[in-house]
């Protein structure tokens, strides 16, 4: 006759068992979570909008989210309802055409056309002028993604060091 695991007793052995699987799902789910700032993982509908959004208006696959996501917070802290109700637009424009939210569209040209329609209003101009300065001002991205070495003069200077010598080639 075997019991079954719950009514087995408590020894010191399983205890350890069980809490050190349970601290290693738990360790794999915040694990994923950090990808992403808090507010996001709070609203995720609105924070996988804005993320379709950010990469679209500018494409780099190889940038992790938060650095698409984490410019964006202020942008919910003071202008909550523009963002809200630009992304709901959005998603009510993508309904109508395609049956799907925004995010869901898979082929990027109907995702860049509905982007053309909205590209003059206040919602598109905000979160594209919030992601230039959170993508491009970023350091931490500045070498690795896009080749850039930083300031000249702080390294003095590039007549010494040569005006032409980007790390990546995508130029």
């Amino acid at each position: 006759m075997t019991t079954s695991p719950k009514a087995m007793p408590l020894s010191r052995r399983r205890f350890l068992t069980l809490s050190g699987q349970s601290a290693l799902f738990a360790g794999a789910a915040l694990g994923a979570c950090s990808l992403w700032p808090r507010w996001a993982i709070a609203e995720p509908d609105l924070a996988g909008g804005l993320l379709r959004l950010g990469r679209d208006i500018y494409p780099h696959d190889a940038i992790a989210d938060t650095y698409y996501l984490t410019p964006l917070e202020p942008l919910l802290e003071n202008n909550r309802s523009l963002i809200a109700d630009g992304l709901a637009d959005l998603d009510r424009r993508a309904h109508e055409a395609h049956g799907r939210r925004y995010a869901k569209i898979e082929q990027e040209a109907d995702r860049a056309a509905l982007l053309r329609e909205i590209e003059d209003g206040d919602f598109f101009q905000t979160v594209r002028g919030t992601l230039v300065v959170g993508l491009y001002d970023n350091a931490a991205l500045w070498e690795p993604h896009f080749g850039y070495e930083g300031s000249s003069w702080q390294q003095g200077g590039y007549l010494h060091r040569g005006f032409d010598d980007l790390v990546i080639d995508w130029l």
